[in-house]
């Protein structure tokens, strides 16, 4: 869902002080913005000062839709920076996916703003900033969801989230100079604090020589680069998306000046046809591409040849990513009723060439992964095959890469604390079916506070969390800004090798352990590439 980057940095704030009326006035280099004081449920003498909507980008509009990012015009007097500003606009109402009540719901192209919640007035404190940046695989999300109130407050950080261009809007690309594509990386690059996050956009980072020197730790919670590959046919989806647009597609800079001239809501309707055309994939058309500024290469190539900046990095999963999230909104025929074992082949095959490069037998892949994920005690049990291809998903999507990405990270220089989460919030462990472990997005309630925040859920009431949740949600808050201080959780954590891969099983009672999840992710990242070579491609 969303990711840190941790540096240690000072805030471009010259100076924060009190306005008459008690709310705080800050003076940034672009002007001066006026916010509010927020407080946790549980610390009612613990300010945090919150400035919320601040620019930080030119609106990007007219000519500037599909550039990299302008600076934002200085402002005179006070900015009232009391409320969030839209989301960044996306082809889903994001209130209809979130069980709680979003306090802003509006979109607009205008939305490179950002967040700041501090537990300090004085400029000089030097506490650790953490930015968040949002997950939703680049097409959805807003940075400023749920308050990061309780971890500034419980842990004396500073926390920044902030709004980047998304889909078709962040990420079209035509492949030459019209269109260069990763404006969305681009924004987050001109936005350059820290970052965290729980998605796989704070790795893309990692790699990117435009963001060397901007950060000196990163988090990627719950996936990194091999979960959202790049587009390696940038201009084919930029001329089917042109098309659906009634755009000329032969001419990509007459292609871009037509797609500059439609309106937000005529592209995202556009955007709608164009996943129709596409169905099939579990991957977003528009998505990150080596365009020689921002990525100079495919990650995997960059980090094999330890073209990374070797900073300190926390990485992980849940220990049942694809398990009942994100099934549910790839709208699974049935999903929670069983599958057939046809049903699951056809859902692999369709969904399997967006991560392998099965140059070799592609049949001989398919029935490996199905044999190897099969549950022999009772292969023919529907539910059994369900559950066996959440693991399957899972795995492909977010363990292996995530193994990937630790093994480069660590052989190019860098030091990894690897973990998998197995702590689920009691809210969401009520709602859901009792074979599902820790899915996708269970962490980010707890590193984000939610238990000491008055969260209401979209049915009424407000969400009810108890004295465990708490605690963990305590834990999880301290080991992740002790990462951003010192670049180490806890004493009891030690760094992953690839001789001695230790990694954190985080949850009330955490535990050490060797190997996560050893056989499959060997399976993924030995015997499948392996595999791909063995003789001529076949179509799956």
């Amino acid at each position: 869902m969303a990711r840190f980057v941790t540096i240690l940095v000072s805030l471009s704030i010259l100076g924060l002080v009190a306005s008459e009326d008690g709310s705080p006035t800050v003076s940034t280099a672009s002007g001066k913005v006026r916010g509010t004081v927020q407080y946790t449920n549980d610390l009612p003498d613990k300010p945090v000062y919150t400035f919320k909507g601040i620019p930080y980008a030119a609106p990007p509009v007219g000519d500037l839709r599909f550039r990299a990012p302008e600076p934002v015009i200085p402002w005179e007097g006070v900015m009232d920076a009391t409320k969030l500003e839209p989301f960044c606009p996306q082809p889903v109402d994001l209130q209809h996916t979130m069980p709680f009540r979003l306090s802003q719901t509006t979109t607009s192209e205008d939305c490179l703003t950002l967040n700041i919640e501090t537990p300090t007035t004085n400029a000089d404190d030097g506490l650790p900033v953490l930015v968040w940046i949002h997950g939703g695989s680049l097409e959805r999300g807003g940075g400023y969801l749920l308050p990061f109130v309780p971890l500034a407050a419980h842990q004396d950080v500073v926390v920044v989230t902030f709004n980047y261009r998304l889909g078709l809007l962040g990420f079209l690309s035509t492949g030459d100079e019209n269109a260069p594509g990763n404006f969305g990386f681009l924004d987050q690059v001109l936005y350059h604090f820290v970052y965290i996050g729980v998605v796989y956009t704070v790795s893309y980072h990692v790699v990117s020589p435009l963001s060397k020197e901007l950060f000196r730790r990163a988090i990627s919670q719950s996936g990194v680069f091999g979960t959202n590959p790049v587009q390696l046919n940038p201009l084919r989806i930029a001329r089917i998306q042109a098309e659906e647009l009634g755009c000329d597609g032969d001419d990509t800079a007459a292609l871009v000046d037509c797609l500059r001239e439609k309106p937000v809501e005529q592209l995202l309707a556009g955007y709608d046809l164009l996943q129709l055309r596409l169905v099939g994939s579990n991957l977003k058309p528009f998505r990150p591409v080596v365009d020689g500024y921002f990525l100079t290469s495919t990650p995997e190539y960059l980090t094999r040849k330890r073209q990374v900046s070797p900073v300190d990095y926390l990485m992980g999963v849940n220990d049942h990513e694809y398990g009942f999230m994100m099934p549910r909104a790839s709208h699974l025929p049935n999903f929670g009723k069983g599958m057939t074992h046809e049903l699951c082949a056809a859902l692999l095959r369709m969904g399997l060439q967006d991560y392998v490069d099965y140059k070799g037998s592609g049949q001989a892949i398919l029935t490996a992964i199905l044999e190897r994920y099969l549950d022999h005690a009772d292969p023919d049990d529907i539910m059994a095959i369900q559950y066996r291809y959440t693991q399957l998903m899972g795995d492909l999507m977010f363990v292996a890469p995530t193994l990937r990405a630790a093994d480069g990270h660590t052989d190019a220089g860098g030091r990894v604390h690897l973990y998998e989460n197995h702590y689920v919030p009691s809210f969401l462990r009520a709602a859901r079916p009792g074979w599902v472990g820790c899915d996708h997005t269970d962490d980010w309630w707890m590193v984000v506070g939610a238990p000491f925040s008055d969260i209401q859920l979209t049915s009424g009431g407000n969400i009810s969390f108890t004295s465990a949740d708490r605690q963990m949600s305590l834990k999880m808050m301290e080991l992740w800004a002790n990462f951003a201080r010192t670049g180490n959780p806890t004493e009891e954590w030690p760094v992953y090798t690839t001789d001695q891969p230790a990694y954190m099983n985080l949850n009330l009672t955490s535990s050490v352990d060797v190997g996560l999840k050893s056989d499959r992710v060997t399976f993924w990242n030995k015997v499948v590439p392996k595999l791909t070579r063995l003789a001529d491609r076949d179509e799956l």
